[in-house]
């Protein structure tokens, strides 16, 4: 029988003995989970920054980088860093 964490501490302790890349997916998972459970709203404050760099972006004035191009990137530094 597995024993269950009961809290956002004991959650993060049992992280830590995670290696750079699976705390990485730990990340990714954990988001995917609250952005598909729809109980997620960004902070008004939130909102108003991605308000801005969306018109920052609609304006020419910065380029997008692929999700995937900056996950890649942080992958291999970590794994880099091992």
């Amino acid at each position: 029988m597995s024993s269950a964490i009961s809290s956002v501490d004991e959650a993060f302790l049992a992280a830590q003995s995670l290696a750079p890349v699976e705390k990485l997916q730990l990340i990714s998972r954990l988001w995917e989970n609250i952005r598909l459970g729809g109980g997620f709203r960004p902070s008004d404050i939130d909102l108003a920054e991605i308000k801005r760099r969306s018109a920052e972006l609609d304006a020419g004035i910065v380029q997008a980088i692929p999700w995937e191009v900056v996950r890649d990137s942080v992958r291999a530094r970590l794994e880099s860093h091992d």
